[in-house]
């Protein structure tokens, strides 16, 4: 781990930094915060949900990363337990950011799930390109899916069972997918 830059910290010093840590951070309102651990079943949920983008998108014009991949918003950097962008600038070669996502995918944990529904939220919203946001419960059988619709945004209801619709990219997965071999219950 090389010594924490001086802060305000700039989006490029940050992305010159993160690159050689062996944790994760976050970047906001040029100030480094450290990025939880996840638990058995966050990575769990976060891998299904993963498969099930990957196969879907296909060879096609968009692509599917997951939680190693940063991305730039109104207030810095972030990262998500999954993205899917179609955009050609997202596409780069070496690029360590993305600009434009389509989907953005986060899984709630103890540790994260404030942040997740508050701070993200708003900064996400924010990123033009970005028609959903999903959030997935790691703790219990749960999610929820915010939509641009017409250009506002809005929440669908939770669901606790069924099918979690990812309208974005035409994609609807069972819960009991999702939720199968991480063992949460309703």
């Amino acid at each position: 781990m090389t010594t924490l830059p001086q802060e305000p910290v700039t989006r490029e010093q940050f992305i010159a930094w993160e690159q050689y840590q062996e944790s994760r951070h976050e970047l906001v309102a040029g100030r480094i915060s450290y990025f939880p651990g996840v638990t058995i079943e966050h990575s769990t949920i976060a891998g299904a949900v993963f498969v099930a983008l990957v196969t879907h998108v296909g060879d096609g014009p968009c692509r599917v990363h997951g939680a190693d991949m940063m991305i730039e918003t109104c207030r810095g950097i972030r990262y998500s337990d999954g993205v899917v962008t179609c955009d050609e600038g997202d596409r780069i070669p070496k690029i360590r950011t993305l600009r434009a996502p389509k989907l953005i995918v986060e899984v709630l944990s103890e540790s994260t799930a404030a942040v997740d529904r508050g701070a993200k939220l708003d900064e996400y919203r924010a990123i033009p390109s970005l028609e959903e946001y999903v959030l997935i419960d790691s703790r219990k059988r749960w999610a929820t899916a915010h939509r641009r619709i017409q250009g506002e945004w809005r929440a669908s209801q939770p669901i606790v069972a069924g099918e979690l619709s990812f309208a974005s990219v035409g994609l609807a997965l069972d819960l009991d997918r999702i939720y199968r071999k991480a063992g949460v219950d309703a």
